[in-house]
């Protein structure tokens, strides 16, 4: 959400390394606790399964292995514990930096957002600027064709199939792209992002002077 703006805040990028750093760690802890816990578990299996089969046949029991994978997984746990109330403590210190420079904050994010919408106006005027330019070639090419239609070819073959088009043609019903004006419509949209509308100084007036 703010990574627009993170590196003008050191504290805030500091903050969320640090919160970043120990959500890591704690995903970490998690796995190792689990996977010390099924170690520990298959230990115990086979430590008893070892000592039954020993006294059975008269020997003496072996060393167990499973209280050793128990510290282990008990030590891990306690790990996890430690890091997630870490973690808790670092989300707590973000959350309070983030409320005590709200205003500060908000202000970077809408000089953000304001460059990001004239970078995405000038993308869009470049876009509608060729799609302007394709349409006044493809109205070139239907002029033409209008004005000084190529020759009829004599038809000395047999019937062809023929499609039928219900209504006037457009892009959409025939290529099912959008149509023309959608196009230009959006693009349109997004060029007007780029700067806020201004109106002139008496504007107005004019206009309903003209009215009159």
């Amino acid at each position: 959400m703010l990574d627009l703006i993170i590196e003008g805040l050191p504290e805030l990028e500091k903050l969320e390394g640090t919160v970043t750093d120990l959500e890591r760690k704690y995903a970490q802890a998690q796995a190792r606790v689990q996977a010390l816990a099924h170690k520990s578990a298959q230990a115990r299996e086979n430590d008893l399964n070892l000592e039954a089969a020993a006294l059975n046949a008269g020997r003496k029991s072996p060393n167990p292995t499973e209280p050793a994978l128990r510290e282990q997984s008990e030590g891990a746990a306690r790990d996890a514990e430690v890091l997630a109330r870490r973690l808790a403590l670092a989300v707590a210190d973000r959350g309070r930096y983030l409320s005590d420079n709200h205003a500060t904050i908000l202000s970077l994010l809408e000089a953000a957002h304001a460059a990001e919408g004239q970078r995405v106006a000038a993308a869009a005027s470049e876009a509608l600027n060729a799609l302007l330019s394709y349409h006044r070639a493809e109205d070139a090419a239907r002029d033409l064709q209008r004005r000084h239609p190529a020759p009829a070819q004599e038809n000395t073959g047999g019937p062809e199939s023929t499609s039928v088009v219900w209504g006037a043609l457009t892009t959409q019903n025939v290529t099912g792209g959008p149509s023309r004006g959608s196009l230009e419509g959006t693009l349109q949209y997004l060029v007007s992002l780029g700067a806020p509308t201004v109106i002139e100084p008496g504007a107005e007036e004019g206009e309903d002077s003209d009215a009159a």
